[in-house]
């Protein structure tokens, strides 16, 4: 049987609209991003990692969130993008790092960019990776932790996390659509193990069968809002999580959650609000899965969601 779906290889980035360009670069920058570009109107944040970006802000009258933005291999794979009912024809992209795109509309409205040939960067060098010494497994003799007080290094972006009104309808959309298999559930009230339409949030990873990757990629979550619940962005360690914290806490920015380790995924993780009331993740140690995984379905309580620390806030489950 042919697989015609668009086989994504990474999340780009996300995109935003705000009233303030400065402001959001110094946020971003405690945050542990470099500029990469800033025209008149959009600013350009890069990771470590060699992606021409990781998260585009652009000036408007309004705070919002605008879309998402997937990788794909080559041109053929934007060409099936294009053939998707509603799809832009595949266009140049004019912004900095340039290369191709095909702008999709998911059933909720949400954008989403499908996009390849886009500049890439030297990387930038980071610290070492600390392994921690556990008690019958010493993975770091003769090699002491020297962790600085200072701003943490963004690797990546991992995934975006979406809030929607009809989630079973986007969640067809994106599994029809591109090479996405759910990991985990997150049930409703009534929730029953096997039924979509009972689920309050599907975590979908990519399908590349027994090779192993991230836990997911996107969450799709019923809710009574709409937008971007969360962008996360991968950190090197448990150190560079902690530092980050502290770093953010004394610049005085605003605290979300964590840090803390996540029940579904595993993620450890520290939430923050940039200034304009965006949630933003910094995280490391997530779960690896392939296809001999099998998904959870999880009914728990809000406070079983996380396994140790900062349990999120009450606003974090609307």
């Amino acid at each position: 049987m042919t697989d015609n779906r668009i086989r994504i290889e990474d999340l780009a980035y996300t995109c935003y609209q705000v009233t303030d360009l400065d402001l959001m670069e110094r946020f971003l920058v405690d945050f542990g991003m470099k500029r990469s570009a800033r025209t008149g109107d959009t600013l350009y944040m890069r990771g470590t990692g060699p992606a021409h970006h990781i998260h585009v802000a652009r000036l408007g009258a309004t705070n919002r969130f605008i879309g998402g933005a997937f990788t794909v291999a080559d041109r053929a794979e934007l060409e099936k993008a294009a053939a998707i009912p509603g799809a832009s024809p595949i266009t140049q992209i004019t912004d900095p790092g340039g290369g191709l795109r095909v702008t999709l509309t998911t059933p909720n409205g949400h954008t989403v960019w499908i996009e390849h040939g886009a500049d890439t960067l030297p990387e930038l060098p980071t610290r070492r990776i600390y392994p921690l010494n556990f008690y019958g497994s010493h993975l770091r003799p003769n090699r002491p932790v020297r962790q600085k007080k200072e701003i943490t290094p963004i690797l990546r972006i991992g995934h975006y996390v979406l809030r929607v009104k009809d989630a079973p309808s986007e969640v067809a959309w994106f599994r029809k659509h591109f090479n996405m298999v759910p990991s985990d559930y997150i049930c409703g009230r009534h929730g029953t193990p096997g039924q979509d339409d009972t689920m309050a949030g599907t975590f979908l990873r990519l399908d590349r069968g027994t090779e192993f990757v991230d836990h997911h990629i996107i969450l799709i979550n019923q809710s009574h809002l709409e937008g971007c619940h969360h962008s996360s962005y991968e950190v090197l360690d448990l150190d560079a999580v902690t530092t980050g914290h502290h770093h953010l806490v004394n610049q005085g920015w605003n605290l979300d959650a964590g840090y803390g380790r996540h029940y579904l995924g595993s993620l450890i993780y520290d939430y923050w609000l940039d200034p304009f009331g965006n949630r933003v993740e910094h995280y490391t140690d997530t779960d690896l899965v392939n296809d001999e995984y099998k998904p959870v379905y999880f009914s728990g309580t809000v406070e079983e969601t996380t396994q140790w620390g900062m349990s999120p806030p009450p606003s974090f489950f609307d």
